[in-house]
């Protein structure tokens, strides 16, 4: 699909709502992105993730998707080198950091596989929830 159709479904005035606080944060994140876009389409998408990864929610919710699937799909079709990456599935905020840390050549976990981590849950665990338009404001952050 093209991007035009993910950003329609995005609550764009959500993620204008998110605090951009962390510029050297979002630049770097914009940056990972663009290097792993299929096409130059893709910026506007681009720019759409690296803002929601500064949200409190999960990502998908952050950016006003239905589901985590749905931007599984968005990163399959329009960031398919990242895509690829994520093999064991890993939660798509905590992936981007990861891949953030191991160019920066930070090792952040202390174990040494994922297999073997007793915060397994915490980078694979289940994303499930309502989409934040569904929720209402008030209970946006009690979605979690």
């Amino acid at each position: 699909m093209q991007p035009a159709h993910y950003l329609k479904l995005m609550d764009l005035g959500h993620l204008a709502r998110i605090p951009q606080c962390r510029d050297d944060e979002h630049g770097e994140l914009l940056t990972l992105l663009l290097d792993h876009a299929a096409s130059p389409e893709a910026a506007p998408l681009a720019a759409a993730v690296a803002k929601g990864c500064l949200g409190h929610n999960h990502l998908w919710q952050d950016l006003g998707l239905p589901d985590r699937q749905a931007l599984s799909c968005l990163m399959q079709e329009h960031f398919p080198r990242l895509f690829a990456r994520n093999t064991g599935n890993m939660r798509w905020k905590k992936f981007f950091y990861l891949q953030l840390c191991e160019q920066a050549e930070i090792r952040a976990c202390r174990a040494p596989s994922c297999g073997v981590c007793a915060h397994q849950d915490e980078c694979f665990g289940d994303e499930a929830g309502q989409p934040l338009r569904s929720l209402g404001t008030a209970s946006q952050a009690a979605a979690l």
